[in-house]
Parts: structure tokens; C-alpha cells; sequence
């Protein structure tokens, strides 16, 4: 009797075992076409109304949203190559608006009040502007509306007022260094002669108003009586990521 036991369950064991071997094998077979999909979200509606805007406000050229610095910028020089890079994979940014040889010009990303971390996340924003700073991009902050935005003709003339110039490759060294030291002397020279009372301003993340203000500042007097103006009042700026 007990043998007849021990035989059922030994059996009983075996086919669970087979079973188990069958379904394992079924499922490495499997090749997906029984397999359905749904999509997601890649944009909010905000997201798609501003990427509209951008579009109009750049006609011809490209916009991407939500870019990676590591996939926009490269390093150039770094003390520690590796931790430059990581840096990169570590900031995004909403949009960023190429050039005609694919290259980033501008970088935006669209403003966002925080009630908790205002401190850690302004300071990421601080080091975010830095890093496109040096490779020539201007970093700007975009209202969380277009109702809130100036035309796209008024926005494009005002960033073509702070837009930064691209950093240059380094000269090819010259076999000679009291040569390469006389061409620097007479370069810093030339720029001291050219921009040294220049009225150059640091760049800073910028929002609209600060667009408004610098073209106010360049722009030639208006006669008495005129004042300058956008419609929908100011479009100050305040946030972060």
C-alpha cells in the first residue's frame, strides 16, 4: 500500500515537472505576435501647444522636445571627462532649437513653480545654464501658456537680441612659442581696443521680461509722447526645474 503511495506521488511530481518543462518552452517560443500595444503619452497638450509656437517662432528650423544635455552637447575640456559626462546624462531640457547644421542655438524650458526644494532646484537650474553657457546656447525660461506669449514674430526678434556666439576651435599650435605669444598679445590687444568698455552683459537664464528689457535698451529713443509696449502686460519669469 505504502508503495502504491509513494508511486502516485513520485508520478504526480514527474508530470507537474513536465508540465512546468512544456510552459517554459512555450514561452522562450513565443514571438510576440499574439502581443498587443497601446500608446502613451510622449507630450502634454501644453507641451504640443508650445512646440507649435516654437515652430512658428523658428520657421525652417528644427525643434526637439525633451533632450538630454548628453545628446545635445559634447565635452570639449574637462579636468575629469568622466564626471563632465555624467553631468550631461543628469540635465534636460523642454525644447531646444537646432540650427541649419543641427546644432543647438537655444534651449528652453517651460517655467514651473515648486513649493518644496526651491533651493536644491533653482541651483540645478544654476548649473544647467552654466553647462549650455559654455557650448554657446542660450537657456531660457517659456511662460506655461502660449496666451501668455508675446507673437512668435515679437519673441524671435527678441531672442535674436541675446542669442550667444558659438565657442571656436583652438588654433593649430604653432612650432614656435615666442610667435604663438606675440599673436596672443596682439589678439588681446585688438579686443581690449574693440570691446573694452563694452556694455556686455553675463548671460543669465533669462525670461521675458529680461528679453524685453535688453531690447528696450538697444532699441533707438522713441519720440516724445510714444512708449513701448507688448500686448498682454509683463512676462516675467519665475522658476525652475
Amino acid at each position: 500500500m505504502d508503495m502504491v503511495v509513494t508511486g502516485s506521488v513520485i508520478a504526480a511530481v514527474v508530470l507537474a515537472l513536465c508540465v512546468w518543462l512544456y510552459l517554459r518552452f512555450m514561452r522562450s517560443q513565443d514571438d510576440g505576435r499574439d502581443d498587443r500595444f497601446s500608446p502613451e503619452r510622449i507630450l502634454s497638450s501644453e507641451q504640443v501647444a508650445m512646440l507649435d509656437y516654437l515652430q512658428d517662432t523658428f520657421p525652417g528650423q528644427v525643434v526637439l522636445p525633451n533632450v538630454s544635455l548628453g545628446n545635445m552637447l559634447s565635452v570639449r575640456r574637462a579636468g575629469n571627462k568622466a564626471a563632465a559626462k555624467q553631468r550631461l546624462k543628469e540635465h534636460r531640457v523642454d525644447f531646444v532649437v537646432c540650427a541649419p547644421d543641427g546644432r543647438p542655438t537655444f534651449a528652453f524650458d517651460i517655467e514651473q513653480y515648486h513649493l518644496s526644494n526651491a533651493e536644491a532646484k533653482a541651483q540645478r537650474v544654476k548649473v544647467k545654464n552654466r553647462i549650455l553657457k559654455t557650448a554657446g546656447v542660450r537657456f531660457l525660461f517659456l511662460k506655461n501658456g502660449i496666451h501668455r506669449m508675446p507673437s512668435p514674430a515679437e519673441f524671435r526678434a527678441q531672442l535674436n537680441l541675446v542669442e550667444l556666439p558659438k565657442p571656436k576651435a583652438a588654433p593649430a599650435p604653432q612650432p614656435d612659442r615666442e610667435v604663438v605669444k606675440k599673436e596672443l598679445e596682439s589678439q588681446m590687444s585688438t579686443l581690449d581696443e574693440h570691446y573694452g568698455n563694452s556694455a556686455y552683459r553675463d548671460s543669465e537664464v533669462l525670461g521675458l521680461s529680461g528679453l524685453m528689457s535688453l531690447e528696450d535698451e538697444l532699441a533707438p529713443p522713441k519720440p516724445r509722447g510714444e512708449s513701448r509696449r507688448y500686448d498682454g502686460g509683463s512676462f516675467d519669469v519665475r522658476g525652475g526645474r
